[in-house]
């Protein structure tokens, strides 16, 4: 009789899946298909995002566009949440879970010259990082599951952050009670990335390495050319890892080499100190040493100025030490919770029919992102969205001056992202 009630459960269970498998299908199915009758709308909207880009804190136009799509949409969207925040609040047809995505908005200044047709028409301004991209790839979103509202179990909040550059946004829109207001059980969003368009990356735990300024201070008239000679060495003594001769845009350029690069897993960006500078600055009241980097590992972080510290009460400027901290940072390094790093991947492969989603084995150094503050508030996971197109000579490594982004990653990301938020509003491998 057990032998018969375990093989009785076993065929259910096998059907349970098969079924589940066969819903997810039919979901990516019908979102690919209204993902290409709207493309070509979307086209239009990032293009004109990108020409008409406007600085932190000056969203004004952006949030209007958003938030008059969202409306005809048939959207509950709420306007001016920390500065220019928009969110948009659709709830579905049946109970399920709430599923936050995020989307950044705000353009950086640069004299550099657009390198496509439609360029800026704000002197100074663009669209360099891809956020024009990425406030479009939520808008599709929306556009989509708001089309399969009756099908949705649970209620999906999107979130378009301003002043994402000077990472003010997220803080300013929770300080403004964004967390008041929407109920999310966990939190998505995505960066457009150097891989090839359409490209998913992900990782459990940091996606950057912690970039910190240590500060150290000692009284004055204290020998300056000894103590720097004398904290080089200390700090020198911490490198490992990637190579440190050459700019950072040499560094960063091997992220993608087969061999060096994030998606392997021999990388040497999984475990590495940078230091990006250091040097005296001395004045009447005291002598600063500043010393800026980046390092892989919290640890290390948290117990470095202690450790420098006791090196220091060795030495002969254990009676010239005022002080050792670090300065206030103003980001942190976006923290995936590992579980839902595992289902969000694992939804995202059921899905993948060319070989997109590609994990991630190192932290991306020189980077930062707010999206930490949302995760600090609620579980989520990042993602990085290829952008490139070799062929075309297309590339989208962010914050440089030839940046362009292949369009077809729009398409491609809305597809993918549309697929896993319903595939987690509707209870589909819960946590």
């Amino acid at each position: 009789m057990r032998t018969q009630i375990i093989s009785v459960l076993l065929l259910l269970s096998t059907g349970l899946l098969s079924a589940q498998s066969d819903k997810s299908s039919n979901n990516f199915a019908q979102i690919e298909k209204q993902t290409d009758a709207i493309f070509n709308s979307l086209v239009d909207i990032r293009r004109d995002l990108h020409m008409n880009p406007e600085l932190s804190t000056q969203e004004n136009r952006t949030a209007k566009v958003v938030a008059d799509y969202l409306k005809e949409l048939g959207l509950e969207v709420k306007t001016n949440v920390g500065g220019h925040g928009v969110v948009g609040i659709l709830k579905g047809g049946k109970e399920g879970r709430h599923i936050a995505w995020r989307a950044d908005m705000d353009a950086m200044k640069t004299d550099e010259p657009d390198v496509v047709d439609f360029i800026s028409k704000n002197e100074g301004v663009r669209h360099i990082c891809g956020h024009d991209v990425h406030t479009t790839i939520a808008l599709g979103i929306a556009n989509v599951l708001s089309q399969q509202k009756e099908n949705l179990e649970g209620t999906v909040y999107f979130i378009f952050q301003p002043a994402e550059e000077i990472f003010a946004g997220a803080k300013a829109m929770i300080a403004d009670g964004l967390f008041d207001m929407i109920k999310p059980d966990e939190i998505y969003g995505l960066h457009i990335g150097p891989e090839t368009a359409g490209v998913i990356n992900t990782k459990p735990n940091e996606m950057f390495a912690y970039n910190k300024t240590l500060q150290v201070k000692f009284k004055p008239g204290t020998d300056v050319t000894a103590l720097e000679s004398f904290m080089n060495t200390l700090r020198g003594s911490y490198a490992r890892g990637i190579e440190q001769r050459g700019s950072p845009w040499e560094i960063i350029n091997k992220m993608s080499d087969p061999k060096l690069g994030l998606t392997n897993k021999e990388t040497p960006f999984k475990d590495f100190f940078i230091l990006q500078g250091a040097g005296l600055k001395t004045d009447d009241d005291m002598t600063t040493y500043n010393a800026v980097f980046l390092e892989t590992h919290l640890d290390n972080v948290n117990r470095m100025p202690t450790t420098i510290e006791q090196q220091i009460s060795k030495s002969q400027f254990k009676e010239a030490l005022l002080s050792i901290a670090y300065a206030p940072d103003y980001s942190d390094t976006p923290n995936n919770d590992p579980e839902l790093t595992r289902l969000a991947t694992q939804i995202l492969s059921n899905n993948d029919t060319k070989n997109r989603v590609s994990p991630l084995y190192g932290q991306v150094p020189y980077f930062g992102e707010d999206f930490i503050f949302f995760q600090q508030q609620v579980p989520g996971v990042f993602f990085f969205l290829g952008g490139s197109n070799s062929e075309k000579g297309i590339h989208s490594m962010p914050h440089t001056p030839n940046f362009a982004v292949d369009e077809t990653t729009i398409k491609y990301g809305v597809q993918s992202f549309a697929t896993l938020i319903i595939e987690r509003a509707n209870n589909n491998n819960k946590l």
